[in-house]
């Protein structure tokens, strides 16, 4: 023993008493005396004495001391010197596993020999580790020289508490030591030297002891530690190995329950019972959360399986909804949002995971927030402001937001949606308040994407600074203006606003550079603001199942409509609407469009040659483009057929008789498919005949064998083909008669009577190509027939005739 207890190595002697159990000889060699203590000696001065001692009595062996001049050897203080018995060898052993844990044991034992091993420690103060009342030091045991296995210590009073710097916590089944191992059972993972009371054969805590005192300086040793060693070694209450096991581990949760060491995200420490876990939580989310939630636990110990541990020491399992419920009201920058989803995605597997943060908030393009993305919509060409719809900012977007209920967007819908069309419809135009530069860069963000008319009516700056719709405005330098007349009511849109988006994209809502087609895919009257419009809508057989028309054409200036053909012609959507003949653009051309003061429909393309001298071709570089608005066979009004008939009878023209022929064919079928009411037709002042001439006085034929006497300039021909019922409508819209009622006919002789067998009757049909009939025919050898018509008469020998009571008559082949 050291002067005082400041250097304190043993307690109650017990360690030297043990000495007699392995030796006979004991030397005590100190600098200020020496002692021996030796069983021989002892047991011959008990025989000196008079005593007897039996065979079987050992006599003791620390009971008188011997003095001696032998001093320790140099360096030491004092030398415990032991000569073992016979056997003891086996000693030597467990004293080398031991001593390690023995320098651990007594803080001013510095070195052990055993043999030629030498131990030894190396002891470190951490005072930057250690705090009030609690002192870190680091010991590092070395053998030979070599350091061993090295451990971190907490002193707090006169309790320590030891863990290994690296590798496993202390083995379950350690022991009590005070200072030295004791009888007692410990199951906890860190080492316990304590200096609590203990009976005397140190098996046992003595009843005044309070374990339980020893549970201080636990929560300052595994603070030391990493996040997942401090979890591990948090003790088990179901591994307790004895009462005093259980009260000291007891102990020990209720201080770590209370006290800071649980590892925070944000790398504080955390009370556990005032700290939240969110299992699953990555490094990546505790970076992003880490300045919000100052009571998250470190991702290294938000693990499923450090749950119940946590749950232990107070810590409250936090959610993914609870963790979308504290996030509510939370203002952080878009990109701050973008980079919370994309750590969180990982922790949002299944759907059930997506209703769980259904009201996490999700940053809108307004600048806004929402709580959850049901409702929203997302785009990948919509990137500026879009006030009627609710839309994830471009930099928040992630796919855990489109998982959570937000809908992909197409620029189309985006344009037709109701509310933007209540937005206009509602704007005022003095000043739209930034919608139309939101509606034009949104047209331009897709340049196929197909339009709402209304659209249209979007309010835009004119030159003069004035808001109009759009489809009121023409663009600088506009074509259309320069063949409209000179007070149409069109401005002229803002040029600032013209370099800003383009002039394609302000042409896209309806300003015009061309003509605006009107557009609707399901018409059902004529409400579309188009001229004359209704009466087109009374022309049709039947509704049309879409309408696609050119507007203004009202506007079009007399004298310019040449120069606006050529707009119409070069405008590849207008271009097919020209060609519809039916349709109303090509409708109202042919009627009101005036060239050369006629209109359209007083011409023909020059490449339609059924026509050729009954109208005069357009004289346009665009003439066959526009071919639709321009008059062309049949007549689709009796308007039409009247200006026909007119120009055929028109002696000053050069109609072939095979254009009369064609112009007659169409109008009578026209007639006869109940598309023209005859009645309507105007009557011309002369008529074209067979002979290509214009007279004012002819027949019609209806029957073939009578072109064989009566003269080409005095008859005029339905069809190629002399068809009864089609000369009938032709007389009647000539007013001329038919040919069979002008002319009486009369056959010379009679002839000879035979049958459709004969052969002259079979050659007759095989040259007409006619079936062969039945009933009478009659042969001739000349035939030869009269006509009158009032005091003409003609005498002719004719190849074939059919009287007035059926009977066919034939001339005999080679007579």
């Amino acid at each position: 023993m050291a002067e005082g207890n400041s250097r304190q190595v043993g307690r109650f002697g017990v360690g030297f008493t043990a000495t007699a159990v392995v030796a006979d000889r004991v030397e005590m060699r100190s600098t200020t005396g020496s002692v021996v203590f030796d069983r021989a000696l002892t047991e011959e001065v008990i025989r000196e004495a008079g005593a007897r001692l039996a065979d079987s009595v050992e006599v003791p062996l620390l009971r008188l001391p011997w003095p001696s001049d032998v001093r320790p050897r140099k360096g030491f203080d004092t030398e415990v010197v032991l000569y073992l018995r016979d056997g003891s060898d086996n000693l030597v052993a467990p004293m080398i596993s031991e001593a390690s844990d023995l320098l651990l044991e007594l803080p001013s034992l510095q070195r052990i020999s055993v043999g030629e091993v030498e131990f030894g420690v190396d002891r470190h103060r951490l005072p930057e580790l250690s705090s009030d009342g609690a002192v870190v030091t680091r010991i590092a045991p070395t053998r030979d020289g070599v350091q061993s296995a090295a451990w971190l210590q907490v002193a707090t009073g006169t309790t320590r508490w030891l863990a290994p710097v690296d590798g496993p916590t202390v083995a379950g089944h350690d022991v009590l030591r005070a200072p030295t191992p004791t009888g007692i059972e410990l199951s906890l993972p860190c080492r316990l030297i304590a200096d609590l009371p203990l009976t005397p054969d140190r098996r046992n805590l003595h009843p005044s002891a309070d374990i339980a005192s020893a549970a201080v300086g636990y929560a300052d040793l595994i603070r030391l530690f990493g996040p997942r060693r401090r979890l591990r070694l948090v003790p088990e209450p179901h591994l307790a190995r004895n009462r005093d096991d259980a009260r000291l581990i007891d102990a020990v949760l209720a201080d770590l329950r209370r006290t800071s060491w649980l590892p925070a995200a944000d790398g504080a420490d955390l009370v556990p019972s005032r700290s939240v876990v969110l299992v699953g939580l990555t490094a990546e989310l505790a970076d992003v959360l880490g300045d919000l939630f100052g009571d998250l636990v470190h991702p290294d110990i938000s693990d499923a399986g450090s749950t119940s541990v946590l749950g232990r020491l107070g810590v409250v399992e936090l959610g993914l909804a609870g963790l979308a419920d504290r996030l509510t009201g939370v203002e952080r920058p878009s990109q701050w949002w973008q980079r919370l989803y994309a750590a969180l995605a990982p922790l949002v597997g299944t759907g059930r995971e997506v209703e769980e943060i259904a009201a996490l908030p999700v940053p809108r393009s307004d600048g806004r927030m929402a709580v959850g993305a049901r409702g929203l919509f997302v785009s990948d060409r919509i990137t500026g402001a879009a006030r009627w719809l609710p839309m994830v900012d471009r930099q928040a977007r992630h796919p855990l937001v489109e998982r959570m209920g937000a809908q992909e967007l197409t620029v189309e819908q985006a344009l037709s949606d109701p509310a933007l069309r209540q937005l206009i419809e509602d704007a005022d135009l003095d000043s739209d308040g930034g919608l139309a530069d939101e509606v034009l860069a949104l047209v331009a963000a897709d340049p196929d994407a197909a339009l709402p008319a209304w659209l249209a009516q979007l309010p835009l700056p004119d030159a003069d600074g004035e808001w109009r719709p759009a489809d009121e405005l023409l663009l600088p330098d506009s074509p259309l203006g320069a063949v409209l007349v000179d007070d149409h009511p069109f401005g002229v849109v803002d040029r600032e606003l013209t370099q800003r988006h383009g002039a394609s994209t302000l042409r896209r809502v309806g300003v015009g550079w061309g003509f605006l087609v009107v557009s609707d895919e399901l018409p059902t009257a004529p409400d579309h603001d188009l001229p004359d419009e209704e009466l087109w809508w009374d022309s049709l057989t039947e509704l049309p199942e879409s309408l696609s028309a050119v507007g203004d054409l009202d506007l079009v200036d007399e004298q310019r409509w040449a120069a606006a053909l050529t707009l119409l012609a070069d405008d590849e959507e207008i271009v097919e609407l020209l060609g519809d003949r039916d349709g109303y653009t090509a409708w109202w051309l042919r009627r009101c469009a005036i060239i050369d003061g006629h209109p359209l429909g007083d011409y023909r393309a020059p490449s339609d040659e059924t026509l050729v001298g009954v109208l005069d071709p357009l004289d346009h570089p665009q003439a066959d483009a526009v071919a639709g608005a321009l008059a062309e066979l049949p007549p689709a009004s009796a308007a039409e057929a009247s200006r026909l008939l007119d120009r055929l009878g028109d002696p000053d023209r050069e109609v072939s008789a095979g254009v009369a022929v064609s112009v007659h064919a169409s109008i009578v079928g026209a007639c006869r498919s109940g598309v023209i009411d005859p009645a309507d037709i105007d009557l011309p002042d002369r008529v074209r005949t067979l002979a290509a001439t214009a007279v004012a006085d002819a027949v019609v034929l209806d029957k073939p064998y009578l072109l064989q006497m009566v003269s080409g300039e005095s008859v005029v021909l339905a069809g190629t083909a002399a068809e009864a019922a089609d000369a009938e409508t032709l007389g009647v819209v000539l007013d001329l008669p038919l040919a069979s009622e002008a002319f009486a006919a009369e056959i010379r002789d009679p002839g000879d009577a035979v049958t459709w067998s004969h052969p002259e009757a079979v050659r007759f049909a095989a040259q007409r190509g006619v079936e062969v009939r039945h009933g009478e025919v009659r042969v001739h050898d000349e035939l030869w027939v009269t006509l009158r018509r009032n005091d003409s008469v003609i005498e002719s020998r004719v190849g074939w005739w059919i009287d007035h009571q059926g009977v066919t008559h034939l001339e005999r082949a080679g007579h």
